[in-house]
């Protein structure tokens, strides 16, 4: 099956500066519709330089007040940041105050997906207080990287441990505050690259090993034909003692970068199956077909003739 956008859904397909965009909040204009996806970016200088809903000790603000933002929240600058379905996770990059790195999410809360303990939308990038609360844990193990899935957000610490919230299966209850994946962690596991798909976790390790969780209708666990969904994170076999150093999920599929240094790396890769060229062609048979379907609608269109027809 093939996914296309609608069709009267615009996408932008080229970069845009974002240098010119109103960075101080105005009166009556938090109001939207809730499923409309949220856009606030950062300078292109790496600088979160409008205000953040919560106090410097990551409390809430009482929903009656104004939004107060943090102390030094023009000068903090993001090292890490990334975006699910309709949320972004940003991650500051270290300072020389000493103190652990701060995470930050907005948009669309559902499920648990901000990490903020209910489910309610950010309009403005908003401190996670987990990470902040437990300042003697994660200023020894202080995250290094964010990740989204469709509906969760992932932490990677310095220490190769996994803090995940939000749901990424269809059933079961959602993860609303940040909660470490003990599963890995207690296995003496040191991630080194872990990724969100649509319904999908993966994490590659130090030592070769990469396990994946979730729901993967399309294959995307890379479990095999026989299984195509698990709640808890298990070995994907296939993988086995080969050096994963990043993995991308994506809506239906993942993608692996396999280490290929040495000899141990080349006998563990010369175990995989290889993508070869006749294994595309359905795919560009579709997209052709596709090209075609959309080219002959648009003739249609330009073609009919608007009004009525002049008499002869």
């Amino acid at each position: 099956m093939w996914h296309c956008p609608p069709k009267d859904i615009c996408i932008r397909q080229d970069p845009v500066n974002l240098d010119n965009w109103e960075t101080e909040p105005r009166a009556n204009t938090l109001s939207r519709p809730t499923n409309w996806p949220l856009t606030m970016p950062p300078n292109l200088n790496g600088v979160l330089s409008f205000a953040i809903k919560t106090l410097a000790t990551g409390k809430d603000v009482n929903a009656n007040t104004a939004i107060v933002p943090l102390p030094d929240s023009s000068e903090i600058v993001i090292r890490s940041i990334a975006c699910g379905k309709n949320h972004t996770v940003a991650l500051e990059a270290p300072t020389q105050a000493g103190t652990a790195p701060r995470v930050f999410t907005w948009g669309c809360g559902d499920y648990g997906c901000l990490g903020h303990g209910k489910q309610a939308d950010e309009y403005f990038p908003r401190l996670i207080s987990t990470f902040s609360e437990q300042k003697a844990l994660f200023l020894s193990n202080a995250p290094r990287k964010v990740t989204a899935g469709a509906q969760c957000g992932m932490v990677l610490t310095e220490m190769g441990h996994v803090y995940y919230w939000g749901r990424h299966r269809p059933v079961g209850e959602a993860t609303m505050r940040p909660t470490l994946v003990d599963a890995l962690a207690n296995n003496s596991h040191v991630i080194v690259s872990v990724s969100g798909g649509n319904q999908t976790l993966v994490c590659a390790t130090k030592n070769g090993s990469t396990v994946a969780w979730g729901n993967g209708t399309h294959g995307e666990l890379g479990f095999g034909p026989t299984q195509k969904s698990s709640s808890k994170p298990i070995f994907v076999e296939a993988l086995d003692m080969c050096r994963v150093s990043q993995v991308a999920c994506g809506y239906g599929h993942t993608l692996y970068l396999v280490q290929h240094a040495d000899a141990e790396d080349k006998a563990a890769v010369s175990k995989l199956k290889s993508l070869e060229c006749q294994d595309l062609d359905v795919f560009i048979r579709a997209t052709a077909s596709m090209a075609s379907c959309d080219a002959d609608e648009d003739d249609g269109k330009k073609s009919t003739k608007k009004g009525r027809s002049k008499k002869k």
